[in-house]
């Protein structure tokens, strides 16, 4: 039987999936592309809604050189102006965008470089710039994630909902569209999945090759 197939995609999740994993190219019609290679011969691909933010439009200092930074004009927020593009003219996207936060202006060590510290095989003093990153949050995309599924599920607009994410707190938007008659599917793109997440949808799939040792 024909579905109808909607799929509501976490922005900053599968960019940094597929960066990691080097699957394709991330731009607007390749994510379309891997979409679609979800869908049965008789589905419909009603619409893909995507979520992400601006790039960061502030200014600050590294702390470890000191030197200024204008972060509107790095490659990192070229590259996302240019993604934003992209998506804005691929078919089937929707497009929602919250808000990119620097939180008070702080900084936070990369994962790797946290992990020699604690191990003592560097020093504070053998850090350089590349390692530290600013604490960038995003606002407001749960929220519409969860507002968009919830009138997906009222007004009856797809059968089957595709969720590409990792955060469990959209997990009240999933019950609720579950209870609405929708079936759900989560594709974590070979990420390991939270427990919320696997109770709360009808089954996982995922169309990453199986990753190799």
């Amino acid at each position: 039987m024909p579905r109808k197939v909607v799929f509501v995609i976490d922005g900053w999740f599968m960019r940094k999936r597929i960066y990691k994993l080097k699957t394709f190219y991330y731009s607007g019609p390749e994510i379309r592309k891997y979409c679609v290679s979800h869908l049965e011969p008789d589905d419909y691909l009603y619409r893909i809604f995507y979520y992400d933010t601006e790039p960061l439009d502030k200014k600050g200092h590294n702390p470890i050189t000191k030197k200024f930074i204008d972060f509107s004009s790095t490659p990192v927020a070229s590259g996302q102006r240019e993604l934003l593009k992209s998506l804005k003219t691929t078919p089937n996207f929707a497009l929602r965008l919250g808000k990119t936060v620097w939180k008070n202006n702080g900084w936070v060590l990369k994962p790797e470089k946290f992990k020699e510290l604690l191990n003592k095989t560097i020093s504070v003093g053998d850090l350089c710039e590349e390692d530290v990153q600013p604490l960038i949050q995003q606002k407001a995309v749960d929220m519409k994630i969860g507002l968009d599924i919830a009138l997906i599920a009222i007004k009856r607009l797809a059968d089957l909902l595709i969720i590409i994410t990792g955060d469990a707190d959209i997990v009240p938007a999933l019950k609720f569209a579950r209870r609405e008659g929708m079936q759900v599917c989560l594709d974590p793109l070979r990420n390991p999945v939270q427990p919320e997440l696997t109770e709360h949808v009808d089954w996982i799939e995922t169309r990453i090759p199986e990753l190799t040792p």
